[in-house]
């Protein structure tokens, strides 16, 4: 029972915003306008329009998954590369003599 109470006071409440217009040349203009806006040609900045925004949603979605992807790796190894440093020591080799950067 109160479905249908529901269901009939959402129908009388969009009864108030539905436009109606009571005039036949009202009802023509807008018909024509709406079958206009149908059957035109798309221009030339329409159709670039139409293929590059997917595209550069496409990259825009890669680059974000990139940044992330950059920070959580050097988030994580970013303590173990400073100990991995610190435990070995960086030697240098020239001319036959080593030199060590640890000492």
């Amino acid at each position: 029972m109160t479905e249908d109470k529901f269901w009939d006071r959402l129908r009388s409440d969009a009864a108030q915003l539905r436009y109606t217009p009571h005039d036949d040349v009202l009802w023509t203009r807008l018909t024509a306008g709406i079958r206009d806006r149908m059957h035109s040609e798309a221009s030339v900045a329409q159709m670039l329009a139409r293929w590059f925004r997917p595209i550069m949603a496409s990259f825009a979605m890669l680059a974000l998954v990139a940044a992330l992807s950059v920070t959580w790796i050097e988030r994580h190894e970013a303590a173990s590369s400073v100990e991995t440093i610190a435990s070995n020591s960086v030697e240098i080799t020239l001319d036959g003599d080593t030199y060590s950067l640890a000492e």
